[in-house]
């Protein structure tokens, strides 16, 4: 086994995980200098923030829980400590919670521990794409829309498609 390979690609994952969430975080106004206030155009249900481009990002639904929740996450190590240590602590708290899920999920799809019985991070095969991407409906997994519409595949035959 190679150790050193490990090593590398752990601390790789952490720096892309920590960049790429950092990233998101500042698309919704979440930065190491600070927390923005949605612009004034927000609604109840969707919030825009100002990212310096022509256009302010948007965040709607689901995803505006996901923002007070981290915002409150900061704002509760903030009481420890000063804003910016805070931040990087919970931003590496969510990179450190994404890696082990995602060590976790590789895990379980190396040892055929997944229900379905299919690779959702590789391929048996050797192939780029994960076999849950070239062949989704040899998963045998149910494809319900979050508001409880129903099955997927019989919506759309309701619909004629």
């Amino acid at each position: 086994m190679n150790k050193t390979a490990i090593k590398n690609f752990a601390i790789w994952a952490r720096n892309k995980l920590i960049a790429d969430i950092s990233y998101r975080a500042g698309l919704m106004g979440i930065t190491k200098e600070g927390i923005q206030k949605a612009l004034p155009q927000s609604t109840g249900t969707t919030e825009f923030y100002d990212i310096g481009t022509a256009e302010p990002y948007s965040i709607a639904g689901e995803a505006v829980k996901q923002r007070k929740s981290l915002v409150d996450k900061i704002r509760a190590k903030e009481k420890e400590m000063n804003y910016q240590t805070a931040y990087k602590y919970v931003i590496e708290e969510v990179a450190y919670t994404w890696f082990n899920r995602l060590i976790a999920v590789r895990f379980m799809e190396v040892n055929d521990y997944l229900p379905s019985h299919i690779r959702v991070l590789s391929s048996d095969s050797g192939k780029m794409e994960p076999d849950l991407v070239t062949t989704p409906f040899d998963a045998e997994l149910s494809f319900f829309c979050r508001r409880g519409a129903g099955n997927l595949s019989s919506e759309a035959g309701k619909q004629g498609g």
